[in-house]
């Protein structure tokens, strides 16, 4: 009898052991499902599509749905401080597949603060329906008041970095932003802010501190996530508004593409 019990003790003990497996391994895999920064129906748009845009209008009742659940999301929308709302917001998500172990966090934050490689980035033209050079120049300012050029600022990491730059745009000629950074982890952000105004010949299309360009990128575990959020408030005219939604989009993909050429190098 003692031996019956015994042997029944110990079966059951064993099925409480094995019972577990299964409930450990679900939860790893939920674990992992929810370990993305997007939910997992964006997620999986995202690795279909390669790239997912919504484009907000002043006035639109539309909410903004493609901001990941990271640690920096929050300062792109903290970005835009000015009394007006923007009458254009666009935000853009982009999945990038990792092709070797160089590509990691490090890079990234470095591949962000290397504004000199800008110069020669190529965007689409939809006013001359061609491929054309975006940035004809692009360098560090040694300050927001004084314009002397100095080397990329490469070093260590680029949490809290405050830099300026000019790139001289194809349309807009010279344009001069403050750059804000924030890395943290598995993490980079950075801010444009243009400190001057942006002009399209003798046209002011934005004043200083109307255009924020905004990049958040998020390591995951073989790819990242790229999330863009461009806000910008202009002058109410047609051809204007017309003419900033065309070249604020391409824009946003001419950055990215200079970004995926430098991750790859």
């Amino acid at each position: 009898m003692k031996r019956i019990v015994f042997f029944g003790l110990v079966f059951l003990g064993f099925q409480a052991v094995f019972s577990q497996i299964p409930m450990e391994q679900n939860m790893t895999n939920l674990e992992k499902k929810q370990s993305s920064v997007l939910e997992e129906k964006l997620l999986k748009k995202l690795k279909e599509k390669g790239n997912i845009e919504n484009i907000i209008f002043e006035g639109e009742n539309k909410n903004f749905y493609l901001f990941p659940d990271s640690e920096f999301s929050k300062n792109c929308f903290e970005s835009w401080t000015n009394p007006e709302k923007p009458r254009l917001s666009i935000e853009k998500l982009y999945f990038i597949e990792k092709t070797d172990s160089s590509q990691n966090t490090a890079k990234v934050s470095r591949v962000v603060r290397s504004i000199s490689t800008m110069k020669g980035a190529e965007y689409y033209s939809n006013r001359n329906k061609k491929w054309d050079e975006l940035y004809h120049d692009a360098y560090l300012l040694k300050s927001e008041k004084d314009k002397t050029r100095i080397p990329d600022d490469l070093e260590g990491s680029a949490d809290g970095k405050i830099l300026y730059c000019v790139v001289d745009d194809n349309s807009f000629g010279d344009c001069y932003y403050k750059l804000n950074y924030r890395e943290s982890g598995k993490e980079v952000f950075v801010g444009y802010d243009n400190f001057e105004p942006m002009k399209f010949g003798l046209i002011t299309v934005a004043k200083a501190g109307n255009i924020k360009i905004n990049l958040d990128i998020i390591e995951e575990e073989n790819h990242f996530i790229v999330y863009a959020l461009v806000q910008s408030f202009y002058p109410k005219i047609s051809f204007v508004e017309n003419m900033m939604i065309e070249s604020i989009n391409a824009r946003i993909d001419a950055i990215f593409k200079w970004f995926l050429r430098e991750m790859g190098k």
